[in-house]
């Protein structure tokens, strides 16, 4: 959320009055959890590169379908997202969805469409939604504590893999990640490693 006042002063250099005063109240809607239908579409048709909207609580499907226009969009607040909005929202190419807590299937497949993927929220995850997620480029899942032999598997496919909140790791989860993985962001090394 404190990154949303800085886009607003940077989106409002060059705007005229009545562009300021809509930012304002699309701003304050922001700020107290929710934006309207016609927020979430001025928005997506202005400012399609970034939208920081960290302070959003909830977005309605039509909502997920505008701002999934963006190219990176961050909704940190969000703690839980429908099917539909996270097929809508896989069409940014970055993507920052730390508040989720869980996640189904199909939002994973559907979330694995995109480049970037922020999950830092997830405190566990199956076999197959890793499968799936494995498919981005870059992956935040710093809020797992543990992953199975599999998933490290899965996720040694992925360039940028940051696994921060791991509080172990097996010798084989390591040398797998570590031989496969590009960029590994990781708090923890097995007991064995030198």
């Amino acid at each position: 959320m404190k990154h949303f006042p800085i886009l607003l002063v940077l989106l409002l250099a060059g705007c005229g009055e009545s562009e300021q005063e809509t930012l304002k109240r699309i701003k304050d809607r922001v700020q107290s959890g929710t934006i309207t239908d016609e927020d979430a579409e001025h928005l997506s048709q202005r400012y399609d590169e970034l939208l920081f909207l960290g302070g959003l609580t909830s977005i309605t499907n039509k909502q997920a379908e505008s701002l999934g226009k963006a190219t990176s969009l961050r909704l940190s607040g969000l703690t839980s997202i429908t099917n539909e909005q996270a097929k809508s929202l896989s069409k940014a190419r970055s993507l920052y969805l730390d508040g989720i807590t869980s996640i189904t299937d199909e939002q994973a497949e559907s979330l694995s469409k995109v480049e970037v993927l922020a999950l830092g929220g997830l405190t566990s995850i199956t076999d197959e939604q890793v499968e799936n997620l494995s498919k981005v480029t870059t992956l935040d899942l710093n809020g797992l504590t543990s992953i199975t032999d599999k998933q490290a598997e899965s996720l040694s496919k992925v360039t940028w893999l940051e696994l921060k909140g791991l509080t172990s790791i097996t010798n084989s989860q390591w040398e797998i990640l570590d031989r496969e993985v590009l960029y590994l962001y990781i708090a923890v090394l097995p007991e064995n490693h030198e």
